[in-house]
């Protein structure tokens, strides 16, 4: 039987504010660049606040009322097939969606984990790492000794929420994501949209790779199952693993959206 939103509804400790909260207490909510706050009046669903709408894309202050900086997802019903569910995800770059009933009441969520959750014993997921990223680009990668400005050209160029940090020798040194960054764009002199056209403030120069850098990383064989990769990204909460070419040097990297991608081409 194909699996719908119904089967995925998350109804418990769904995060809503009122379009009269302000931006920094939808802020301390998100804990990813995906992540998203619901936005309810009067039992109405509003709109959605999100880290990549509200702070990537046009770096709101921290003051402004959510009514001002909201986002319109696509809003689902409890009969969408859960395909299309990861199709609107990834479309919209919010991996948290609302479900809502014909009088446009918020019923739930929907979270790309509940979505890769369910789909653990699904026969389009006994493949392995390497047959996944055998269809991805070339991993793009920064060396750890650029200047920290090549980190947000990247971010703006690619669209992409992570990148690898490598060493001379293309040893893998650890990940950035856009969310580790979100913080030095609260700074009032240095608030820019990392898509914003024009030159980066200057003041950024200030920060380094380091200044970012996660060492602690997950990695994986390529060899390994992709059922046990989404096991790792649930029960490690996290959103990526990287695929090793050999213990030291990364081949490429499975993100939560690369399984939603998957998930739409092989559902």
């Amino acid at each position: 039987m194909k699996l719908k939103a119904l089967d995925i509804l998350k109804t418990d400790n769904v995060i809503s504010l009122s379009p009269n909260s302000k931006l920094a207490e939808a802020t301390s909510k998100f804990k990813s660049s995906h992540d998203a706050v619901m936005v309810v009046d009067e039992g109405q669903f509003v709109g959605v606040v999100s880290p990549y709408h509200a702070l990537m894309r046009r770096a709101y202050p921290p003051n402004t009322k959510l009514l001002n900086c909201l986002f319109s997802p696509p809003k689902l019903r409890l009969d969408t097939p859960i395909e299309e569910v990861a199709r609107l995800m990834l479309e919209s770059k919010v991996h948290y969606l609302p479900i809502v009933n014909e009088a446009n009441e918020l019923l739930g969520i929907a979270t790309a984990r509940r979505v890769l959750r369910r789909l653990l014993d699904a026969p389009q997921f006994r493949e392995t790492a390497a047959d996944l990223v055998r269809d991805k680009k070339y991993l793009q990668t920064i060396n750890l000794n650029s200047v920290f400005e090549e980190v947000l050209r990247f971010f703006q160029i690619t669209k992409l929420s992570k990148v690898v940090i490598v060493n001379q020798e293309n040893n893998l040194q650890g990940i950035i994501s856009v969310f580790d960054i979100l913080p030095i764009f609260a700074e009032p002199k240095e608030r820019m949209g990392f898509f914003a056209k024009g030159e980066q403030v200057g003041a950024l120069k200030k920060y380094t790779i380091r200044h970012f850098l996660k060492t602690s990383t997950i990695n994986v064989a390529g060899g390994v199952n992709l059922k046990e990769v989404i096991q790792l990204i649930l029960d490690k909460e996290i959103g990526s693993v990287i695929v090793m070419k050999n213990r030291l040097q990364p081949e490429n990297i499975i993100t939560t959206s690369d399984l939603l991608i998957y998930l739409q081409k092989n559902g």
